[in-house]
């Protein structure tokens, strides 16, 4: 079993973590949209915590020479979008970690990466481990003919032990069977395919859409029926070019922000 990495502890952040936080006033962006933006960087990026309490208004007001009321509005609008939370006796707080995932077009890395690069600690609650006979739409995506069969692993995926997403995963079993023998809660899929099956994952190709969550989807993802969500559709290849899994992932919208960098 991997050793996971401990995930920070909260505490109070002092102004000096905050000291790159720049107000420009000959931009046409409002002062607090420029604050705001940059502390909901600091958030995505993992350099700000879940728990940890921000400076207070005056202090974080006068280090940045703004006037409380606009520093006010900066924090209003992250409180509203869940990322901050005012906590009485204890001050403004991290409420939640909205994770920044972006999509290049080379390098793709697994959930358990994505989190440990952020500094959070991810695990996963395995709802499914089973093999199953792949019916004509996995069949298509892994190539296989109708009737093959194939492992099932469907994960809800957490960090920091809150929810974060719902990933449903097909191998082909003919090549992956002993991987019904291993614990996947514990243990990163890809990790696996590379120690275990000397398979690496190289390619992907990825489809993103906008769709509301079901009354089953938001009860795993400790959500409400109809809260708007991203599903992300993946095909994987091997260094050969042999597809190895399909899968479709169900991210929380509040807790994810797809960027997509293109070159020219």
């Amino acid at each position: 079993m991997q050793p996971v990495a401990a995930a920070a502890l909260p505490s109070a952040v002092g102004l000096d973590q905050l000291s790159n936080l720049r107000v420009n006033r000959r931009s046409a962006t409002p002062i607090f949209k420029q604050i705001a933006a940059q502390l909901r960087r600091e958030i995505e990026q993992g350099k700000l915590h879940l728990g940890d309490v921000i400076p207070g208004e005056r202090e974080l007001a006068d280090a940045l020479r703004v006037s409380r009321m606009t520093l006010r509005a900066a924090v209003d609008e992250l409180v509203d979008e869940g990322l901050l939370m005012r906590q009485r006796g204890r001050g403004t707080i991290v409420a939640h970690v909205r994770i920044h995932k972006q999509a290049q077009v080379m390098g793709f890395m697994s959930f358990t990466e994505e989190m440990r690069a952020r500094g959070l600690t991810p695990s996963s609650h395995i709802l499914a481990f089973k093999s199953e006979i792949a019916d004509a739409a996995v069949s298509a995506q892994l190539d296989l003919p109708v009737g093959a069969q194939v492992i099932l692993l469907k994960r809800v995926r957490l960090a920091n032990g809150e929810p974060m997403a719902v990933e449903r995963c097909y191998l082909p079993y003919e090549r992956f069977s002993k991987l019904l023998q291993f614990d996947l809660a514990a243990r990163s899929l890809y990790d696996i395919l590379e120690r275990e099956f000397d398979t690496r994952p190289t390619r992907c190709e990825e489809t993103v859409e906008a769709i509301a969550l079901d009354a089953s989807e938001a009860r795993e993802l400790g959500s409400k029926r109809g809260a708007p969500a991203l599903l992300v559709t993946r095909v994987t290849r091997d260094a050969r070019g042999i597809l190895i899994e399909a899968e479709q992932t169900l991210y929380r919208a509040d807790r994810y922000r797809m960027v997509f960098i293109r070159e020219r």
